[in-house]
C-alpha cells in the first residue's frame, strides 16, 4: 500500500516501527504517529505521508473513516480502517470518541429549556422602536427592510413574539453592517438576515455543545444579579447580529427574575454554554453605545475536577449540594468516591483510565447520564452486569494503545442498546 510506503520514507533515520492513527476524509486528513512506540516531540519533517492520505481520501469519497497505519523497515506492513456507526465520533486524540445511546439525546444541561411564559419580564425602560429606526435609517441609508411576512414567520417558529425593537430593527434593514461607535463606546454589529438559520444553528443546543463529552462536563450556577438564565443554549436567546469574529448578540427572550425582555447577550463561539449580558436593550447599545455590567450565570459551579494537581478530593466534592459532573484526572492513588454515592444529581463521570478504586461505584448514581472511563474499568461494569441503563451516552477512554480492546468494549456497550456497531476492516 502506498500509504505505508510513504508512512516509512517520512520516519527519520534510525527509526523501526513507525505509526499513525487519525482520520481521514474529503478535504480532511488529521492524526498523529508514534516512532517506535514513543510519541515524537516534534512531527516528522517529511509531507509524503500526508500527500498520500489526502490521495487516499480521494479515493475514498466523502466518508469519513479512522485509521491506524503501523509500517516497519523489517517488513511490517498493516493498516486497519474504522467505520463508525450513527451516534459515535471520532474522539479528540482517541480513535474512539463519544458513544451516543439514546437517539437524539442531549445532555441535561441543554435539555433544559424555560417555557416562553414562565415568569414574564417587561422590556427595559429604555427601549425606544422608533429611535433604533431612525438610526439604521441614517446608518444604513440603502438598506431595504424585510418583509413582515418574514418577522411573523420566525415568532411562529419561536412560539413567542419578537421584542418592538427587533422588530422595527429588521423592517429598517433586513442586513448590514451596523456601525455606531469608534473608540469609545460599543462598535457596532453585522445585522444576521432573519434566513440566516446556518448561523443561528450553530447556538442551538445540539450544535453548541460541539461534542458530547463536552457538553456532559458543562455546568452552570446561578447568574448573580440574576439577569441571565443558566441554560446551555435556547432557540430564545435570538441572534441579531455578529462581531465579525464569529460571535454573536442574541436578543434575550426568556431573561431571568430582574432581567429585562429584550435584553442582548453576548454568545462567544469559543464557550460551550451560557449568555453575558452587554445591554438591557438594542438602544442602550445601539442608539447610546451604552454597555452594561457583564453578568451571566456562573461556569463551572456544579463540577468538581479530582486531581493531585489543584488539591481537589473527593470529600471536598462532597461539600458541593449541587454537585452535577465529577471529572478525575491525574491522581497518585485510585478515588473511592463513597462520600458522593448516591446523589441524584450527579449526571456526568468522567474519569482517566485506573483512577477509580472501584468501578462499580459508577452504578451509585441514579440520574448518571454519561460515563467516560477506561477499557478495564468497563470491563469490571460488564463482566458484573452493571452497566448503568440509564446512560444516555458513553465513552471508552485511554487512547489507542490497544485500539481492538476499545473497539470491542465500545460495541458490547452499543450492543447492551441494540445499537450499530464500529465496523474495522484489517489490511495485512
Amino acid at each position: 500500500m502506498p500509504v505505508l510506503e510513504a508512512l516509512l520514507r517520512d520516519a527519520p533515520a534510525g527509526v523501526e516501527l513507525v505509526e499513525f492513527t487519525g482520520t481521514v476524509g474529503t478535504g480532511s486528513v488529521g492524526g498523529s504517529q508514534r516512532l517506535d512506540g514513543e510519541r515524537p516531540r516534534h512531527r516528522p519533517e517529511g509531507t509524503e505521508l500526508f500527500d498520500a492520505l489526502h490521495g487516499a481520501a480521494s479515493a475514498i469519497g466523502g466518508e469519513q473513516v479512522g485509521v491506524v497505519l503501523r509500517a516497519s523497515r523489517s517488513g511490517r506492513r498493516e493498516a486497519d480502517v474504522v467505520e463508525l456507526p450513527e451516534g459515535a465520533s471520532y474522539g479528540m486524540g482517541d480513535m474512539i470518541g463519544d458513544l451516543v445511546l439514546v437517539d437524539g439525546a442531549l445532555p441535561g444541561l441543554y435539555r433544559r429549556q424555560t417555557e416562553p411564559g414562565a415568569n414574564p419580564r417587561p422590556t427595559a425602560a429604555s427601549a425606544d422602536p422608533a429611535a433604533l429606526t431612525r438610526l439604521v435609517h441614517q446608518k444604513l441609508p440603502d438598506a431595504a427592510g424585510a418583509p413582515a411576512a418574514q418577522l411573523a414567520a420566525v415568532e411562529e417558529r419561536l412560539g413567542v413574539p419578537l421584542t418592538d425593537e427587533v422588530r422595527a430593527l429588521y423592517l429598517a434593514a433586513a442586513a448590514g453592517e451596523l456601525i455606531v461607535g469608534g473608540e469609545d463606546g460599543f462598535y457596532g454589529m453585522a445585522l444576521i438576515p432573519l434566513d440566516d438559520d446556518e448561523t443561528r444553528g450553530w447556538y442551538l443546543p445540539g450544535a453548541r455543545m460541539s461534542q458530547w463529552r463536552f457538553g456532559a462536563k458543562e455546568t452552570l450556577g446561578p447568574d448573580p444579579r440574576r439577569k441571565v438564565r443558566p441554560l446551555g443554549a435556547t432557540p430564545l436567546w435570538f441572534p441579531v447580529g455578529h462581531d465579525w469574529g464569529g460571535n454573536t448578540y442574541a436578543v434575550d427572550l426568556v431573561p431571568d427574575v430582574d432581567g429585562h425582555r429584550g435584553q442582548v447577550v453576548f454568545l462567544d463561539h469559543e464557550q460551550n454554554a451560557g449568555a453575558t449580558l452587554v445591554g438591557e436593550s438594542l438602544t442602550e447599545l445601539l442608539v447610546h453605545g451604552r454597555e452594561g455590567e457583564p453578568t451571566g450565570p456562573v461556569g463551572g459551579a456544579g463540577t468538581a475536577h479530582v486531581n493531585d494537581r489543584n488539591g481537589t478530593t473527593v470529600a471536598a466534592a462532597a461539600g458541593n449540594a449541587e454537585l452535577e459532573v465529577v471529572s478525575l484526572g491525574l491522581l497518585d492513588a485510585p478515588a473511592d468516591l463513597t462520600p458522593l454515592l448516591d446523589r441524584p444529581r450527579v449526571r456526568t463521570l468522567d474519569a482517566l483510565p485506573g483512577t477509580l478504586a472501584d468501578p462499580r461505584q459508577a452504578a451509585r448514581f441514579p440520574g448518571l447520564e454519561y460515563l467516560s472511563m477506561g477499557a478495564d474499568d468497563w470491563r469490571i461494569l460488564l463482566d458484573a452486569g452493571e452497566v448503568p441503563r440509564q446512560l444516555l451516552a458513553a465513552r471508552v477512554a485511554g487512547g489507542d494503545d490497544d485500539l481492538a480492546v476499545v473497539v470491542a468494549t465500545a460495541n458490547e456497550l452499543l450492543g447492551l442498546w441494540d445499537r450499530p456497531l464500529i465496523q474495522v476492516t484489517r489490511l495485512r
